[in-house]
């Protein structure tokens, strides 16, 4: 089997916007680097029958089939179809794909989590499903837009949603899982004000594996989110790769004896 030594994700709010960033952001993408992307807040189409959103050939589109989903997730056609497979979750703010590598099946998450309603709030929102969704013996990858504020990703002297924060470091540190995004790494900007508000959290395994964890300005397009890149040095299955095979034929019989 031919490997690719990365395992690369790319994780965006677009902001509901379907020309000026969800399709630009796609045509910057690279199907043969970029494998999984996780979007957030992705334009819906509310003339269908069932939810739509802006499509690419290269790419396999994931998306809840009813209400007004809030996440999707694009797969880079150049993985082979039966190295992953799309896990149904209940409503749109999570959608999660399985990926079949030499190590062992990886879940990874695409979250929206809305803005709290104010820094005091206990309104669990989408956190209340991340407990069932993380209690696989597999490896997870979390990757969203989480709306909350807390010193251990952010700035040290922002207000912090410490209730909800500390609900989500709760659950992520109970199911061994790590944080990636650096802290203090700029993930929202508009205007004046910045924050760290998009976060990427990792099974340990995997997170002792990330090589890089950056903002991708070439993928920036107009969102008051910027796209982040995730690589991870692991492996996974690409269309048209071979399983190995001995020449058992072709074998000088004679020398092996």
């Amino acid at each position: 089997m031919i490997e690719t030594p990365n395992l690369t994700t790319i994780q965006y709010n677009v902001n509901k916007s379907q020309h000026k960033v969800q399709r630009s952001f796609l045509q910057a993408l690279d199907p043969k680097k970029h494998l999984v992307i996780a979007v957030q807040e992705p334009w819906i189409n509310s003339k269908s029958n069932r939810p739509s959103t802006a499509n690419d050939p290269r790419y396999h589109t994931l998306l809840a089939k009813q209400g007004t989903p809030r996440t999707c997730m694009y797969i880079s056609k150049e993985m082979a179809t039966d190295s992953w497979e799309q896990i149904q979750q209940e409503g749109g703010d999570i959608t999660s794909v399985r990926l079949n590598t030499n190590q062992g099946s990886i879940h990874i998450h695409s979250v929206y989590n809305p803005p709290p309603s104010s820094r005091s709030s206990t309104q669990l929102g989408t956190l209340q499903q991340l407990p069932d969704i993380l209690q696989s013996d597999s490896q997870h990858i979390v990757l969203g837009d989480f709306n909350l504020h807390h010193p251990t990703w952010g700035s040290d002297f922002a207000p912090a949603h410490h209730f909800l924060a500390n609900r989500l470091l709760s659950t992520t540190r109970s199911n061994n899982m790590h944080l990636v995004t650096p802290k203090g790494l700029t993930t929202w900007s508009q205007r004046a004000s910045s924050s760290t508000i998009d976060l990427c959290f990792a099974s340990h395994d995997l997170q002792q594996k990330v090589t890089r964890c950056w903002v991708n300005q070439d993928l920036e397009s107009s969102s008051d989110h910027l796209p982040i890149q995730v690589e991870f040095e692991t492996q996974t299955q690409q269309e048209g790769d071979l399983e190995p095979q001995l020449a058992w034929k072709a074998a000088n019989w004679e020398q092996i004896r």
